[in-house]
């Protein structure tokens, strides 16, 4: 492909400003999350939890197979009726937080995980429940809030990237933009081959004018996602920039991919 000629300077020094895309705000409905599949894991875990009836252990059962069918209002009816039967019950609480995310329940699900962690505020269970009380905390805006219970969680398991990845975005919400680096960066210690945290770390780079950082972020999320699209755009400002002229290669390769917000950048900025 023929480098596009770039006309004029697209941003100058403090005007960077970040698209919103579905990589950029986690989507709360599909959580690309490593604590589940619930039903194999409630498998490995009955024998560690409080004993609950056996009428509740099958309505568990059952809400969780639902759960892994994507049936989440008919997962939520088996929960209560668990949670009926055993008032204490930690998983039933937990699966139905879940469940209840996958619906935007998210009023919900901070309710199930409070009493989660009334239960029992320091095992396992408590730090995946605070990880997805996070995740409904950040859908309603509650940033100050994220980072509380992403802390907590990684205060319980320090290796969960899951919870630095969020608590990232929520300090990049809150502008603190050095905190968000240094959570991804964190994050992807522990798993390098996540191209969303490099996609996240890029648009923070960026805003804070490390553009070769950015950049660097945005090829790397490529790399590991070539249907990444929004990358394309990413790297392409990032370029512009730099006043670097492969910048409409970016645009034209998400434009040729079916992203029509490039249409406006190669319109602007690049010559026919």
């Amino acid at each position: 492909m023929n480098t596009k000629k770039v006309r004029g300077n697209f941003m100058r020094k403090n005007t960077w400003k970040p698209l919103h895309t579905c990589l950029t705000i986690i989507c709360i409905v599909s959580i690309c999350t490593a604590h589940e599949s619930l039903f194999a894991q409630n498998k490995q875990r009955q024998n560690t939890q409080q004993p609950s009836s056996t009428l509740s252990s099958s309505y568990i059962e059952r809400g969780l197979m639902k759960t892994d069918n994507g049936d989440f209002q008919g997962a939520i009816r088996d929960f209560d009726a668990a949670i009926r039967g055993s008032l204490a019950n930690v998983l039933a609480y937990r699966y139905r937080s879940y469940a209840r995310l996958q619906v935007q329940d998210y009023t919900g699900v901070i309710n199930d995980c409070s009493e989660v962690l009334r239960i029992n505020p320091s095992d396992s269970n408590a730090a995946i429940a605070y990880l997805y009380r996070g995740y409904a905390k950040f859908a309603l805006g509650q940033f100050a809030g994220v980072t509380h219970d992403c802390t907590s969680a990684l205060a319980i398991d320090p290796y969960d990237d899951e919870a630095l990845s969020l608590r990232g975005q929520a300090r990049k919400e809150l502008n603190d933009y050095e905190g968000a680096k240094n959570d991804y960066t964190d994050a992807l210690r522990m798993n390098q081959a996540n191209a969303q945290y490099f996609f996240m770390r890029g648009q923070v780079r960026a805003q804070t004018l490390d553009y070769i950082g950015a950049m660097g972020d945005f090829t790397k999320t490529l790399e590991l996602e070539p249907n990444a699209l929004q990358a394309y755009i990413h790297r392409g400002r990032v370029k512009l920039a730099m006043n670097d002229a492969t910048a409409c290669n970016d645009f034209y390769a998400a434009s040729k991919l079916g992203l029509k917000d490039a249409e406006v950048f190669l319109k602007k900025f690049c010559s026919p």
